[in-house]
């Protein structure tokens, strides 16, 4: 079983890079650290103007979600902490949310919930539900993007 926490950042082509992180199991996925992510966000994510944060985008193509009614748009670091950045789309309308990561990917499946109020003005709940398998096609697509937006130059030879 490959450290993917360390493998990530070795020495290695780009290529091969992206061949490991298809590769993976989705045991060797949730195994990837808040620490890693961290450092992905601040290495090729974009820094806003004025501030210590920074939004990291993963490509439409690479984005991956629940396969019924959100995605993970990328990870957003605000104020120290990191949130996965959720887009969810509602019987009559999409939102966007904000989850902190340390509830997203903890272990276990994650049940989240919207509370809008319909046309008559009454709340409506509507859920979202990311199993254990779609986390860790989540975490694979950010990785895929890291090696991605880093190596552009050198993948595009």
């Amino acid at each position: 079983m490959t450290n993917v926490n360390i493998e990530l950042f070795e020495r290695t082509s780009p290529v091969k890079r992206i061949e490991t992180v298809r590769n993976l199991t989705q045991v060797e996925l949730a195994g990837i650290s808040e620490e890693t992510i961290l450092r992905i966000v601040k290495e090729t994510g974009r820094r806003i103007e004025g501030s210590r944060d920074y939004e990291f985008y993963v490509n439409p193509d690479r984005r991956k979600g629940n396969n019924w009614n959100s995605e993970v748009e990328g990870i957003w670091l605000h104020k120290g902490k990191l949130y996965a950045m959720a887009y969810i789309q509602l019987d009559h309308t999409d939102c966007e949310k904000a989850i902190p990561s340390n509830d997203f990917f903890k272990e276990g499946e994650y049940r989240g919930t919207i509370i809008r109020e319909d046309h008559y003005g009454n709340p409506q709940t509507y859920y979202y539900v990311y199993d254990e398998k779609d986390k860790a096609e989540v975490i694979r697509s950010i990785c895929l993007e890291y090696i991605h937006t880093k190596y552009k130059s050198k993948l595009n030879r």
